[in-house]
């Protein structure tokens, strides 16, 4: 029966912190915009992993003996204590952690020796939405806490604890882009281009060049994504993929957003990447091919760069790199 009372405890915690990772990855996920595809899905189950665990390292040793400890105290935990508790647990080592990050020594944003009202906005805000996570988890475990009573119940919440940690962390492991678009899909830990280009096409132009990338990858037999991220409305970034399994990847990518800014990388233009994922990939006639359709629909609009930034020219960039 003991065992049976610490399980149970230590699955409504787990519940409580899956309760608390739903309600900060679901908002985010109605935000999203763009097309659901495989990236997508993969950094939503990213992420939902990371927040679970960092749920869970709250409500297991900060919730749980907060729990015991008013528990021993009070015959009776209800909703509002459990709401509270949660909201605490939620917010203070953030909120420490935060606060000890404004007063430090050396921070360049306060204002004699304390931070600006701005500073203080912010630290309330992301606080309080920290608490909220928690709250919302306290209120999930008063529910969980709710089942225990008979053998059969308590089970149950131990069993839906454990499926729900398995998937949140099998998940993310078994749907993974294991196309050739995925640049990291055989283990590479960091990969370089080997030829890298500014394209100076107009954004007008981006429906065209978008067409260019599938009339050359249905000629070549490549396979094209295309992907974006939009924000209120408004495109942040997009890019178009071509690849095949032979280990080449060709990909434009541009970012309208930086047209509202004053950053040097505004005037630079489109980045061109072409990769070799493979040892034995013959890439530079498909490069060829690829880049000498560009120069004819925008001629003398393709600059060139070596690994240090430096303008290359057309057979230096064709050499590639080591």
């Amino acid at each position: 029966m003991r065992l049976q009372c610490h399980l149970h405890l230590l699955a409504a915690a787990l519940i409580a912190a899956f309760g608390a990772t739903a309600a900060f990855v679901i908002p985010l996920g109605v935000q999203i915009e763009e097309p659901i595809n495989i990236s997508v899905v993969t950094q939503a189950l990213n992420l939902t992993m990371f927040t679970y665990t960092v749920a869970a390292a709250h409500a297991v040793p900060l919730g749980l003996p907060l729990f015991l400890f008013v528990r021993r105290r009070r015959s009776h935990v209800g909703i509002a204590a459990c709401a509270l508790g949660g909201f605490v647990v939620g917010t203070m080592p953030f909120g420490v952690l935060a606060f000890l990050s404004m007063i430090g020594g050396g921070n360049p944003t306060l204002i004699n020796d304390a931070p600006p009202p701005f500073g203080w906005i912010e630290y309330v805000r992301t606080t309080g939405l920290a608490g909220l996570l928690g709250l919302v988890g306290g209120l999930v475990f008063w529910v969980a806490m709710r089942f225990f009573g008979s053998s059969r119940q308590s089970w149950t919440v131990v069993s839906a604890a454990a499926l729900l940690s398995c998937g949140v962390f099998i998940l993310p492991v078994a749907v993974r882009d294991r196309t050739c678009h995925n640049l990291f899909r055989d283990g590479r830990t960091s990969v370089g281009p080997q030829v890298y280009a500014n394209l100076k096409v107009p954004p007008e132009d981006w429906k065209k060049l978008e067409q260019t990338f599938v009339d050359f990858g249905q000629a070549q037999a490549l396979s094209i994504r295309r992907d974006e991220q939009t924000r209120d409305g408004r495109i942040m970034w997009r890019s178009v993929d071509l690849c095949n399994e032979a280990g080449v990847n060709v990909s434009v990518g541009d970012e309208p957003w930086l047209a509202r800014t004053h950053l040097p990388r505004a005037n630079e233009g489109m980045t061109l990447s072409i990769y070799s994922l493979k040892p034995d990939a013959d890439w530079k006639p498909l490069a060829r091919r690829f880049l000498s359709e560009i120069e004819t629909v925008w001629p003398e609009k393709t600059t060139f760069r070596g690994p240090s930034g430096q303008i290359l020219s057309f057979e230096d960039a064709m050499k590639g790199r080591p």
